[in-house]
């Protein structure tokens, strides 16, 4: 929880600008219904009830999220309702939000619970593009104290790029006032550690001249002030993000979100967000055997109250991965006190792996096919029926529809396989 000091501390750097400064807080990557696990959950809730009592108390002038407020388009209902609570919390205190789409937010195919949030009158969407000619315009929402916001969203795999490309950069340049540019993506001079080779775009494609950019997508805390631009920055995930590497970050630094005071000058506040206490257990397993690699995994203090992460990597020496049992190390972990273990298990191998080097995803796939199918079926038949089985829906099919043409489409295939093999063919 923030003190009093920090409180008056914004009070007293707003007095200092003679009413002219804005306060306002900055938040990304919620990702609301990401987390699985109880008290995880929980920690979800908890984190963004902390920024919406620090907006509340702090009387900021109101709330940027910079998109992935949801996990997905259409998040779990329990998620949905906290969330919704908590920003009709912010509307009761006259605390208006605008936020972006984030790339987990939207969907090719499907509305976004966004757009069920923004109906109820809880966020208002800053993104309102206009065409101008060849290019694209961007329509400001007039915020609190005349400040001009204006948005970007993210999409799937960077694919915002083209919005980037057609922007009138020069058209907001030029715009007046004090104004803040909301988006949700990468920025490929700022790429770094395990984010360096994440879709992103130039500085280049940025329209200059603007007070504030307000960045989401990138789950690292982020501030720079950029000659010709102004201030950037990226508040980082609220919570834990998603997966595990989210989840080892937050063990070491945190969540949080941002104080922005947009006077004379703009000054940034990170305010940590920690609603859970997570601890990270990772050792590897080369040059030990299985049973000598669950004995260095062992609990070796007391985990009391914390929700631990057991991180399995490297080589046996000998057994199985197998023999490295998630079950006994729960129970061993339960009884040093912790509240929940996770164990993740993508980095270990054995000794009865081998590596398989294909050239292409195609070849991996029937690669593993032909190593894995036992029985009459050949990997050519598992391959055509996999691919009937990934077929979309078309445009205008009803589901009952869909699900006929694809048994029929697999029994066809199924069919023919059968006869081949019965007229003694290797299908």
């Amino acid at each position: 929880m923030r003190t009093w000091a920090r409180v008056e501390k914004h009070f007293n750097s707003r007095l200092c600008t003679c009413m002219e400064s804005v306060l306002f807080a900055h938040a990304a990557d919620a990702h609301a219904g990401a987390q699985e696990r109880v008290f995880l959950k929980e920690g979800e809730r908890e984190a963004f009830s902390e920024l919406v009592d620090t907006c509340i108390r702090d009387h900021v002038d109101f709330l940027i999220f910079s998109g992935d407020l949801f996990d997905s388009n259409v998040p779990p209902m329990a998620a949905a309702s906290a969330v919704a609570g908590e920003l009709k919390r912010l509307k009761e205190a006259g605390i208006p939000v605008y936020e972006v789409h984030g790339s987990h937010d939207n969907s090719p195919t499907h509305s976004s619970m966004i757009e069920v949030l923004e109906g109820a009158g809880l966020l208002v969407n800053a993104y309102r593009p206009v065409q101008k000619g060849e290019s694209v315009g961007l329509q400001p929402v007039e915020g609190p104290k005349g400040v001009k916001i204006f948005g970007l969203p993210g999409l799937k795999e960077g694919r915002e790029r083209e919005y980037f490309e057609l922007l009138d950069r020069e058209g907001l340049s030029g715009e007046p006032g004090k104004k803040i540019f909301a988006f949700h993506s990468a920025i490929e001079e700022f790429r770094s550690g395990r984010f360096a080779k994440m879709e992103a775009v130039p500085l280049s494609y940025f329209p200059k001249g603007f007070d504030y950019y307000a960045g989401g997508h990138v789950h690292q805390y982020l501030v720079k002030k950029l000659e010709g631009y102004g201030t950037l920055a990226y508040p980082g995930p609220l919570f834990a993000g998603w997966g595990v590497d989210d989840l080892v970050d937050y063990s070491r630094e945190g969540g949080g979100f941002l104080m922005v005071n947009l006077g004379n000058d703009v000054t940034v506040d990170r305010v940590k967000v920690y609603p859970v206490d997570v601890a990270v257990v990772e050792k590897s397993a080369d040059g030990l055997s299985a049973t000598d690699y669950v004995k260095e995994l062992e609990p070796a203090g007391d985990y009391s109250g914390k929700v631990v992460l057991i991180k399995l990597g490297g080589k046996l020496s000998s057994g199985r991965v197998a023999d490295v049992s998630s079950a006994y190390l729960r129970s061993e972990y339960a009884k040093a006190g912790a509240l929940d273990v996770m164990i993740s298990r993508g980095s270990l191998s054995g000794p009865e792996q081998t590596v398989v080097r294909v050239g292409s995803a195609a070849q991996l796939e029937e690669e593993l096919l032909k190593a894995n199918l036992k029985g009459p079926v050949r990997a050519e038949t598992a391959k055509a029926l996999l691919e009937v089985l990934s077929q979309e829906k078309m445009e205008g099919e009803t589901d009952s529809d869909y699900e006929d043409r694809l048994m029929k489409e697999a029994e066809t295939i199924l069919e023919e396989a059968l006869s081949s093999k019965r007229r003694g063919g290797s299908r």
